[in-house]
């Protein structure tokens, strides 16, 4: 009887231990099969992204070229030869001496309406040192001033 309660117990812990191993295989495929779907949709995503990227570039390169002619094209409308060209086919002519009339304004405040820039005032140099001493006592004074000022004198 003991014998065949082992016999029983061994078939029950075979069989549990078949289950076992196909429910592991079964995770191990289903995770295998989860990670290969997650690189193949990364992978689609990776293309799709590069192919717009190329796409863009291409467009830009496009309109880099034509914002080139744009500029080409505005350059030769801006020629003094051309402009003159097409003041003269618009009737306009030079303006002489005779043509030019100046209008007064009176009560006009010249003084306040014009910000007047004034040159600035030279600085004199200091006399030069005396001695040697004195000499490098101003190199290194302006050293130390330019240093603590932020400045490189080199």
């Amino acid at each position: 009887m003991m014998a065949r309660h082992t016999r029983d117990q061994l078939r029950r812990f075979r069989t549990l231990t078949e289950a076992q191993a196909v429910l592991g295989w079964a995770v191990i495929l289903v995770l295998a099969a989860l990670v290969g779907s997650i690189y193949v949709s990364q992978a689609s995503r990776i293309a799709t992204v590069g192919r717009r990227v190329q796409m863009m570039q291409a467009e830009m390169d496009t309109l880099k070229r034509e914002n080139a002619a744009l500029e080409r094209q505005i350059a030769d409308a801006q020629q003094l030869n051309r402009l003159q060209e097409e003041a003269a086919r618009l009737g306009f002519v030079p303006a002489g001496p005779d043509d030019i009339e100046y209008i007064i304004v009176p009560d006009y405040p010249i003084a306040s309406s014009i910000n007047l820039i004034t040159a600035p005032t030279a600085t004199p140099l200091p006399p030069p040192p005396d001695t040697m001493n004195q000499a490098l006592w101003l190199a290194l004074h302006g050293r130390v001033t330019g240093f603590v000022q932020g400045e490189a004198n080199e």
